[in-house]
């Protein structure tokens, strides 16, 4: 019987340091569009631009950032990075301090932090195939996935009433301490990396990050997963412009209440996490994919549905959280495992990058759309926009769902 990946002592240095990371992020994440929203005073647009300067960066230089990794030891960008990151994190208190904290500066913030983490990201998409072996990347995914939902439950729990109790830019700097243990636990590995390769083997960056496009788009199945993601991206986009604003504006939920409505997502995201890998055994890849998917659509519609008192509106966001954040963490990891299993390891830091440079296109493109959604119709209305827009993930995976986990499955 196969051990789980948790007996791998490496693997779980990386799974408690992402944990404690994605903590400190998550608390940042809510308390952000808190600050612009309730302490700045910020316009509906003003939420939107936060989340432009959070993905515009990424996008830009994804690509460059991916084929960097490629070329790099990406245990040692992983540390770098998560240094840098901290230090951003903790500039936010220390201008508060001194009375300097101002939107300009949480753009300037949220721009840093997107290159950043682009470097970030790709470095630990590939970095993790060196890790564990193939046959368990499902379940150090799922594992990943589950721990980082406890500390979505804890993180968007404490967030709102940190933000009541101390403020929002003095509650970040949980976030900047994240960085250091995450930094810190990457340092412990022992695990020696493959070589990267010779100065004299490597060709320029544009050809290298061309090759790492090439084996994207040419490759139907990785294409077409790619797609999928990319539109769900979209809805990403407008749920995040328009969510804060509609559950505040509209809705009237103080950010303590919204911070344990947050969790709650959390908790369905580690319940599902949990089964993803049993439930993909049982219901083979495109069934689970479909599932996922359909989870996603439900849970998004209940919320521009919700009506009535605090008390059936309470109901309703529940809901949202229980399925919509429980099928997006289903869809997540099959796509991300499926990712990592067909694409070469000397490639999946270029291939990595160009995928999230597509769903962050996807994300930024809604999440323009959604501010400008809610200016012309209304938050209400801009959310029913993004449940069409879930709808078309669930026709994709339908449609292109079947000849890309087949084709996945079967090479992997």
């Amino acid at each position: 019987m196969r051990s789980s990946v948790l007996s791998d002592r490496d693997f779980v240095k990386l799974w408690a340091g992402q944990g404690v990371s994605v903590f400190g992020s998550l608390i940042s994440r809510a308390v952000l569009p808190f600050i612009v929203v309730f302490t700045l005073h910020g316009s509906n647009m003003s939420v939107a631009w936060l989340r432009v300067a959070e993905l515009v960066p990424g996008i830009l230089l994804g690509l460059v950032a991916g084929a960097m990794v490629d070329r790099a030891r990406r245990r040692t960008v992983m540390i770098v990075v998560d240094i840098a990151r901290g230090l951003l994190m903790a500039a936010i208190p220390v201008l508060f301090i001194t009375g300097r904290l101002n939107l300009l500066f949480i753009l300037v913030v949220a721009l840093l932090m997107s290159v950043a983490t682009a470097g970030f990201d790709s470095a630990y998409d590939a970095y993790l195939p060196t890790l564990v072996p193939e046959d368990q990347l499902l379940d150090a995914n799922s594992k990943l996935s589950a721990v980082a939902s406890v500390a979505e439950v804890a993180g968007f729990g404490l967030a709102g009433a940190l933000f009541q109790w101390v403020g929002g830019a003095l509650t970040v700097s949980f976030d900047a301490l994240s960085f250091v243990v995450s930094a810190v636990s990457v340092v412990l590995i022992k695990r020696p990396e493959p070589p990267v390769p010779p100065v004299e083997d490597r060709e320029p960056v544009l050809r290298e990050i061309r090759a790492g496009v090439h084996v994207l788009r040419r490759s139907g199945p990785l294409r077409r997963m790619a797609m999928l993601a990319c539109v769900q991206s979209v809805y990403f986009g407008i749920s995040g412009a328009v969510y804060v604003l509609f559950l505040s504006r509209v809705l009237h939920m103080a950010p303590g209440l919204q911070g344990i409505l947050y969790a709650v997502g959390g908790a369905a995201s580690f319940g599902t996490a949990a089964l993803a890998g049993r439930l993909s055994v049982r219901f083979g890849h495109r069934r689970y994919l479909i599932m996922a998917a359909v989870l996603g659509l439900i849970g998004a519609a209940l919320l521009p549905a919700a009506f009535g008192s605090i008390g059936l509106l309470v109901v309703f966001v529940v809901g949202q959280q229980l399925l919509g954040d429980g099928g997006d963490t289903l869809l997540d990891i099959g796509l991300a495992s499926l990712r990592q299993q067909y694409t070469a390891n000397a490639y999946l830091g270029r291939v990595s990058a160009a995928w999230f440079v597509l769903t962050g296109i996807g994300t930024l493109g809604g999440t323009l759309a959604g501010g400008l959604l809610a200016g012309a119709i209304g938050l209400r209305d801009a959310l029913i926009v993004g449940v069409g827009v879930r709808l078309v993930v669930v026709a994709l995976t339908l449609l292109k769902g079947r000849g890309a986990v087949e084709a996945a499955a079967a090479s992997g």
